[in-house]
C-alpha cells in the first residue's frame, strides 16, 4: 500500500504499524521491488500507535488507515492539512463497519505540524492553541466494509 501511494503523489510517505514485525515485513516487501523509495527516504516506515499517527511528519494531504477504528481517530484527523483527506474504516471488531472519507475543511482547531504564527508551536508541533473541532471536518460515509481492528500500543 505504501509503495502504491508514493507513485500517486510526489513527496514523502509515512507508513506506521504498532506491530514491529509488520513494519519489518513492509520494509522487506518494498525493498524487493522499490528499494529506491527506501534509499531516497521517500518512504519512511515506523513502529507507532496508529491511533496517534506520526505528528512529526504532519500536516498530511492524505491519510489511509488500514484497520478499523472503534471511533474516529481525532489525533489523526488533527494531522490533516486543510484540504487533506483521510480514508478510514470505523466500527467495532466483528460488527458493522463503514469506510469514511474525512476532509479537513477548516483550521479553527489544532492543525498539527503547521506553524502559521512563526512561533515554535507546542510540544506536538501545533501552531494554534486549541482543541479538536468537528466543524473543521466534512465526513462522508462511503460503503460497508470489514477490517481488522486498529489496535493501540498501550
Amino acid at each position: 500500500k505504501t509503495s502504491l501511494l508514493n507513485t500517486l503523489n510526489e513527496g514523502k510517505v509515512y507508513g506506521i504499524d504498532v506491530i514491529p514485525q509488520l513494519v519489518k515485513l513492509s520494509q522487506t516487501n518494498i525493498a524487493k521491488q522499490d528499494v529506491d523509495l527506501l534509499d531516497s527516504s521517500t518512504v519512511h516506515l515506523r513502529t507507532r500507535d496508529g491511533w496517534k499517527g506520526y505528528p512529526e511528519g504532519a500536516p498530511y494531504h492524505a491519510i489511509h488507515v488500514g484497520a478499523a477504528a472503534a471511533s474516529f481517530p481525532k489525533e489523526l484527523m488533527m494531522q490533516l492539512a486543510v484540504g487533506g483527506v483521510m480514508v478510514v474504516p470505523v466500527g467495532p471488531d466483528g460488527g458493522t463497519q463503514y469506510l469514511y472519507m474525512v476532509e479537513r475543511v477548516g483550521d479553527d482547531g489544532v492543525v498539527v505540524g503547521l506553524n502559521l504564527n512563526g512561533d515554535d508551536g507546542d510540544e506536538m508541533g501545533s501552531s494554534r492553541k486549541g482543541v479538536f473541532r468537528e466543524e473543521d471536518y466534512k465526513v462522508q460515509k462511503v460503503l460497508g466494509v470489514r477490517y481488522v481492528p486498529l489496535v493501540r500500543s498501550d
